[in-house]
């Protein structure tokens, strides 16, 4: 079987796709990634040891940082996909985040790359498709040769929940008749290659969810298959020092990568997180680049800053973790027991799943314009003095690792491919 992997071409989005072609690969079946090149991110999909082939013109995301929509933003406008609290579901908001971000898919959607891949599709033969959710060229792709396809979350579901806002929307708005811009889109985009429009190019023919089940929306049109999750790091040598058992309680600080990539800035004050962590018994390992410390007058005495050190590994010997609230950072606290404290960030869906951990009872959350030394030091502080948090992280642990692996799950994707 010959299977294509469409990803968002950054690092985080990579990394999240990786493991199911090494599960496909492993059962002996040939797995290609395709799509834009991202000059910055090549190493990336090297890292995987995955084969990759490019398309297109080049998608420069530092270059294409702001996302311009009718003069507004859908990454920093005043419509964000990323928002969580159910009071601003207003009908103007639904509908400017859906419009919005059909807009983005369109943008990461462009008719020349969109003919290179088809040419390229029909001469390869994949059998079954596999793609991010920011990447609708996959779907159509898919369409447009006849293969099935699973569309792979690399967070929780934003996508799902948005267009169950707006089809709910629509549905008490009998009068209005105007095209839902997505199906719009879609019907023209396969039907330059002869195909047509069908509901599973919304959300794939199934879904593969390997983050905890508490990130999950109801009543969405998605059928999920819940994966366990699989911990991968930029490659590298281990320091000893990450091994060894520390004499105080280990917290890990991290910000991810994302908002440095997509916004190109930091949300919060990393002064502010590091003056909290400064006065507690703790031993703190920062993941902060020399740019990221370039505002903090003094590192405090218990903090370790380095630029990179593999997060899974770390955090098996961490008592707590601070984060901005990305899915591979939640995928490998979860899978380590590790209570988290979320900062959460504005970029996809980050505070939805700040909310879904505080509920769950394994995390807690710190808006942004909440931030100061004070709330970061209370937060850990009940984080490391209060045993439910650890209980009921070690409880979500154990629920994912009794999901199936993506190894396991290999039978199913196979007979998916076989259904055309």
């Amino acid at each position: 079987m010959r299977v294509l992997l469409m990803v968002f071409p950054t690092r985080t989005h990579v990394y999240s796709m990786a493991p199911v072609g090494w599960a496909l690969a492993a059962a002996g079946h040939e797995v290609r990634f395709a799509g834009q090149r991202n000059p910055r991110e090549v190493e990336s999909f090297a890292e995987t040891g995955l084969d990759a082939m490019w398309f297109g013109g080049e998608l420069d995301i530092a270059r294409h940082r702001r996302l311009q929509v009718d003069g507004d933003n859908a990454m920093q406008g005043g419509f964000r996909i990323s928002e969580s609290r159910p009071e601003r579901y207003t009908e103007e908001y639904v509908r400017n985040v859906y419009e919005h971000w059909v807009e983005v898919f369109r943008w990461t959607t462009p008719e020349p790359l969109l003919d290179e891949l088809v040419r390229f599709a029909r001469q390869w033969q994949p059998d079954l498709v596999v793609w991010d959710p920011m990447i609708y060229a996959a779907p159509i792709v898919a369409q447009a040769i006849g293969v099935p396809h699973l569309r792979m979350m690399y967070a929780a579901d934003q996508t799902a929940r948005i267009g169950a806002q707006y089809r709910d929307l629509r549905a008490h708005r009998t009068e209005d008749t105007a095209p839902d811009p997505f199906v719009e889109w879609m019907s023209a985009a396969v039907g330059r290659f002869g195909a047509d429009y069908g509901e599973t190019l919304r959300y794939g023919v199934k879904t593969i969810d390997c983050h905890p089940s508490y990130l999950r929306y109801e009543g969405v049109d998605v059928d999920y298959v819940p994966a366990r999750f699989v911990a991968h790091n930029k490659p590298m040598a281990i320091p000893r020092w990450v091994l060894e058992r520390p004499r105080r309680p280990r917290v890990m600080l991290t910000l991810g990568i994302s908002n440095r990539q997509v916004l190109g800035v930091e949300e919060t004050s990393v002064a502010d997180l590091l003056d909290g962590l400064a006065d507690l018994d703790v031993e703190v390992i920062a993941t902060l680049n020399a740019a990221q410390l370039a505002t903090v007058p003094k590192v405090p005495d218990n903090v370790r800053a380095v630029d990179f050190v593999p997060m899974n590994e770390l955090l098996a010997s961490c008592s707590a973790i601070v984060h901005q609230g990305g899915g591979a950072t939640i995928g490998n606290a979860v899978v380590n027991g590790v209570p988290q404290l979320v900062i959460p960030g504005t970029t996809w869906s980050e505070r939805v799943s700040a909310v879904a951990q505080v509920k769950r009872g394994n995390g807690l959350l710190v808006d942004l314009e909440d931030v100061t030394p004070g709330s970061v030091r209370e937060g850990i502080q009940r984080l490391l003095e209060e045993p439910g948090f650890r209980e009921s992280a070690l409880e979500v642990r154990d629920e994912m690792l009794a999901t199936p692996t993506l190894d396991e799950l290999v039978p199913e994707f196979e007979r998916i491919a076989r259904c055309r």
